[in-house]
This record gives C-alpha cells, structure tokens and sequence, in this order.
C-alpha cells in the first residue's frame, strides 16, 4: 500500500507536466519543466524495482542526487528571473552562491548533530540534499519579502514554484529529524507525511500553472536602488544605536 501512495505525486506531476506544456511554460522555465520530468521518470523507476532491494537502492539514491541537482538549478532560475532588473548590481550575482553557501554551512552544522545513517559518497548525497532544502527555503522566504518591498505581483511562476519547495523542504526537514529522533517505528509515518506533503506541493504547482502567468515588467533598477539605499541606512542606524 505504501508504494501505491507513492504513485499520487507522479499522477499529480503528469497534470502539472501536461499544464505546463499546454501553457508553453516548459520554455520559460526549462530547468523546473526537468525536474518536473525527471520526477516522473524517478517515481516510475523507484516503483518499478521496489521489490527488488539491490536495484532499488542503486535507483533510490542515484535519483536522490538528481533530485537534489535539478531542485537547487529551479532555485537559479527562479533568483535569475526575478533579479533580471537588477543585473547591473554586482552583489546580485553574489545572491545565489551566498545562498548556497548558507545552505552547506546549515546542512554541515545538522549532519554534526544528526549524522546521516550513511557512509562515503551516499553521506555526501545526504549532506548535498538537505543543503538544497535550506536554500530553497531561504529563498521562498527571500521571495516573500522581495515582493513585499517591490510590489512582486503574487499571482506569479516564481512565487509559486518556490511555495512549493519551501513547503515540502521544510516538513522534510523535520520529519527527517524526527526520524532520527524516534528511530525505524516512524519511518511508515514518516513515509505518509512525505506523500501528503509532496502531494500539496505538487497541487500548489498545478494552482500556480493552471492560470496563464500575467508578464511582470522588469524590476525598475532605479526603485530597487532607492529601497536598497533605505535599507543600507535602516543597518547604518541599528549599528548605531547598539
């Protein structure tokens, strides 16, 4: 029954699949439309040797990376559409490797309380997983308020796309620490939650994609300066007053 559920999310992914190549949306967003891809030809793959334990393991982790690679590029693509006013600022293009960066350093930190439960190249696809999830729930919050600063319409793909990692990423994250928590007795619990949540996230996806995406104007370089300077002065004032 529990490989059963599994087959859901895949279900929802190939209306989201379907919607996205409808809408044509799989040519603005070519690295979401290949994780979106890639899901569907890992879940197939995952449920079609679960009963054979040696190549499942190998298909198990192998799509785990994929997994892991394709999400953090959506992350690029999302900060790239979204920066692209402001591409003559240099720090911008700091924005997603500081990002990453943060990403590893939290990743590190947790595995040191919590350390994987496996060796070698399989702790570095672990280590490299989590790391992913930190960043695509820094930058669902980022986003949030960057819209909130600059009046982002709300009803937009970025937005969207990252809601949904954002909220699988953060329930994974704390199930997974559950799990080291309790031990093996809440790995079937642990499995449902994973499905329900990755289910909600995948219908966030298909809400997002269902209704065509309204052009949002490239963000103008000269208000984005004028709030990044409020900003700088708001930090200038608080190292002040310390």
């Amino acid at each position: 029954m529990s490989s059963l559920l599994w087959l859901i999310p895949t279900g929802l992914l190939a209306v989201l699949l379907g919607l996205m190549l409808r809408s044509s949306a799989h040519r603005a967003w070519p690295w979401f439309f290949s994780y979106v891809t890639f899901g569907i030809s890992a879940d197939v793959a995952r449920f079609a040797a679960h009963n054979h334990p040696h190549p499942y393991y190998f298909i198990y982790w192998l799509t785990d990376a994929g997994y892991a690679i394709l999400g953090a590029l959506a992350m690029y693509e999302i900060l790239r559409k979204v920066l692209r006013g402001l591409a003559d600022i240099w720090w911008t293009h700091l924005i997603f490797p500081a990002l990453v960066a943060t990403g590893v350093g939290l990743s590190l930190w947790r595995a040191q309380l919590a350390p994987p439960r496996v060796q070698g190249l399989l702790a570095c696809v672990v280590v490299g997983e989590i790391a992913v999830r930190f960043v695509q729930i820094l930058v669902f919050v980022g986003l949030v308020g960057f819209i909130a600063l600059f009046g982002f319409r709300w009803r937009q793909y970025p937005l969207g796309i990252a809601a949904g990692f954002g909220l699988y990423s953060t329930v994974a994250l704390l199930i997974t620490t559950k799990l080291s928590d309790i031990g093996t007795r809440f790995t079937f619990l642990w499995s449902l939650i994973s499905v329900v949540a990755y289910s909600v996230t995948v219908l966030i996806w298909i809400g997002f994609f269902s209704v065509p995406e309204k052009e949002q104007p490239p963000l103008d370089a000269k208000v984005a300066k004028h709030y990044i300077a409020l900003l700088e002065r708001y930090l200038n004032v608080l190292r002040r007053t310390r």
